[in-house]
């Protein structure tokens, strides 16, 4: 950070003790005003990530956008990453939503497949361009001491604990790798659906199709 930047967050984290201070009433006022910056610049990340990429993307444009001093942002992120890892959070949380919904109608494997992709595609409509943004490769941004996981690790994850279900009620071979299997599946999916976008493929002719090669492939049937 710059000089300027620094002093603005020096600044900012100085003023807190001294609020805090006064009363529960300023402390509670303080709390609520950090919750809210970070609240919009969690919102203008998003906006900017959908819009331009996470490379186009600087923080000082999320700042900028979310009607913040500079230094604010470096008050709730370590970096940029962070930030985008914040919103690759928020993301997968959004999802998750609508991911449940659609699983509770499921009662086999092909159908636990079909009605992801189909939760996928409303999440798609209602938010356009967002999870493809969050699902931006974070293995090629990761500094080591990152040790949170990409939307795609957390899915793979979801997926292995479903495998592991298929095959402890024998829906599925007992010789199948649940952790590989969770992570194919997640790269089939996603290869699936771009491959659907790029040829425009009826939807429910691909998510049959996916939802069958998945099925075919787990039971080896």
């Amino acid at each position: 950070m710059s000089d300027t930047t620094t002093k603005e967050a020096v600044s900012e984290a100085a003023r807190a003790p001294a609020e805090k201070a006064g009363s529960g009433d300023a402390a509670n006022g303080l709390s609520r005003r950090r919750l809210e910056s970070r609240r919009k610049l969690i919102a203008a990340a998003r906006q900017l990530f959908v819009e331009r990429g996470y490379h186009a993307t600087r923080p000082q444009d999320i700042s900028k956008l979310a009607g913040v001093g500079h230094g604010t942002f470096y008050l709730h992120f370590t970096d940029k990453l962070d930030c985008f890892l914040t919103f690759a959070d928020e993301v997968c949380d959004e999802l998750e939503v609508v991911l449940q919904d659609h699983l509770g109608r499921a009662r086999t494997v092909e159908e636990s497949v079909k009605e992801t992709l189909y939760a996928i595609y409303e999440y798609s409509d209602a938010n356009p361009g967002v999870l493809a943004a969050a699902m931006t490769n974070t293995a090629m941004l990761s500094v080591e001491e990152t040790k949170r996981r990409s939307p795609m690790e957390r899915w793979a994850a979801q997926w292995t604990e479903m495998v592991l279900q298929w095959r402890a009620e024998k829906d599925i071979p007992s010789d199948v790798d649940p952790l590989l299997s969770g992570h194919l599946i997640v790269g089939a999916i996603s290869q699936g659906m771009a491959y659907g976008y790029l040829y425009q493929v009826d939807r429910d002719k691909l998510i049959n199709d996916i939802a069958q090669a998945l099925f075919g492939a787990l039971t080896r049937q």
